[in-house]
């Protein structure tokens, strides 16, 4: 069993940290009926507003977190340029890694992410995760416990991280019903802590997701493999180069994954470093999601 929250000596937690590469994301799409609390109210910069006059790109959002007695937190979306609101569209949900925000994963591909959305017709939803600091409700001991990045803490660390949970829960209700995503299609990816949040939502609402991606995450030994079978697919990745996160974790929970029945398989990236694995894999990641089209498959989402 994984032991209960604990921070780590130094030296493992700067393994794990330093520089921006750090869980710097580096994969819910929550129709959430099942959400825990009401959906946010919309929003004045609400991108579905009005959808006739939908903005389509790269957009830079906010909302009012309820959780957090209203606090303005930032999201971002990448929307076709062929979206329309008279149609479902398939969606990629994407977390960043630690001590990143929901600009890391878009600026972190350097515009591959929006090119390679734009190509396979995907809207693309990062949340920030509350603070940017706490793994999305996984509460594992190692990521939930590395530095503030000079930043005072005012609460515990499992309290950011459910904070974070519950951002992501907000964010994804919220563009499920802006941008009328099928939720039929939705994938869900993130790198290093972002891939602790993957696995995290994997678990806990796995028939919300049609695949899933995830690479560069820290170990996680007792992980309820038998949990992901609802998903159609698993693709895991890793970087050759990375000397923050093993490998070798990653092929364990890949055959532990397979062992239980989950369709999965892990990509090493000879070149790739732990923070731009996940780029140099990305054209594959996102074919991979368009291969997997649950809605021709019959499996309903929700």
């Amino acid at each position: 069993m994984m032991p209960p929250f604990q921070r780590p000596d130094a030296k493992l937690a700067a393994r794990f940290s330093g520089g921006k590469a750090l869980f710097a994301l580096g994969a819910l799409g929550l129709l959430l009926a099942g959400c825990n609390g009401a959906a946010p109210d919309a929003q004045n910069n609400s991108a579905a507003a009005n959808a006739s006059m939908v903005q389509t790109g790269d957009l830079k959002l906010t909302y009012a977190m309820p959780q957090a007695k209203g606090e303005e937190i930032a999201y971002r979306v990448f929307l076709p340029s062929n979206w329309r609101a008279d149609r479902h569209w398939p969606m990629v949900l994407i977390l960043h890694g630690y001590g990143s925000t929901a600009d890391g994963p878009f600026d972190d591909a350097g515009g591959a992410l929006q090119r390679e959305a734009e190509k396979h017709g995907f809207v693309v939803v990062s949340p920030n995760g509350y603070n940017g600091m706490a793994d999305y409700g996984a509460n594992l001991p190692l990521p939930s416990a590395l530095p503030d990045m000079g930043k005072k803490a005012t609460m515990t660390p499992e309290q950011q991280s459910a904070l974070a949970e519950a951002d992501v829960r907000n964010v994804l209700a919220k563009a499920m019903a802006d941008y009328n995503i099928d939720p039929r299609r939705v994938y869900l990816m993130g790198n290093s802590m972002g891939m602790t949040g993957v696995l995290h939502f994997a678990q806990t609402d796995p028939q919300r997701w049609c695949a899933i991606s995830a690479s560069g995450g820290p170990p996680w030994p007792d992980y309820p493999v038998e949990q992901l079978k609802p998903i159609s697919s698993v693709l895991l990745v890793h970087g050759g180069k990375d000397d923050r996160a093993k490998a070798s974790d990653t092929q364990t929970l890949t055959e532990r994954l397979k062992a239980a029945g989950v369709d999965a398989r892990m990509e090493l990236i000879p070149e790739g470093t732990h923070g731009d694995a996940w780029v140099r894999y990305l054209p594959q990641t996102l074919d991979f999601f368009a291969t997997h089209d649950c809605a021709s498959g019959g499996r309903a989402n929700g």
